[in-house]
């Protein structure tokens, strides 16, 4: 995708917020700038209506910030303009192929799929995306590289010495 307006910039680093965050496309592309501090992202208009507040990379912080500022309107301290379409050509040119309803979604699905995979732990995951049930959260569980290997050295046999 190249990268010609101020909407393909939008939807570039929504993009990059999705993808750190978790966030659905609704809650990254209304973000205000007030909710970006002490080192988080807050998001407060969630589907769930459940606040939650996720950490971000500081030089992802610092780029959101200088786009904000770079703005010649403010848009009422809205960051970023709708953009969905332009996520939605670059998709389209990309040759990516997703599922009905899930063009956006599956950045969230992408963060929840590689926080899984790096190790990641399943409590953490379910805040970050905000589940209220586990069993939500659990469909990543099987992504994990050392997937119920913990039990292999968690048990309270494998910290004593047999002999």
């Amino acid at each position: 995708m190249q990268i010609n307006n101020r909407t393909d910039q939008d939807a570039l680093l929504i993009t990059k917020i999705c993808l750190s965050t978790a966030a659905r496309w609704d809650e990254a592309e209304s973000l205000q700038i007030t909710q970006l501090h002490s080192g988080m992202v807050h998001y407060t208009k969630t589907k769930t209506d459940r606040n939650r507040s996720v950490p971000i990379d500081e030089k992802l912080a610092d780029e959101i910030r200088t786009f904000y500022e770079s703005k010649e309107s403010n848009l009422a301290g809205r960051i970023f303009k709708g953009s969905v379409g332009a996520f939605r050509m670059a998709v389209k040119e990309s040759g990516i192929e997703l599922m009905p309803g899930q063009l956006t979604h599956v950045l969230r699905h992408t963060f929840a799929s590689h926080f899984v995979m790096s190790g990641g732990n399943i409590l953490t995951l379910q805040k970050v995306l905000g589940h209220r049930d586990l069993k939500t959260t659990m469909i990543y569980a099987h992504l994990s590289p050392e997937h119920l290997q913990e039990t292999k050295v968690l048990n309270p046999l494998s910290r004593l010495t047999l002999g």
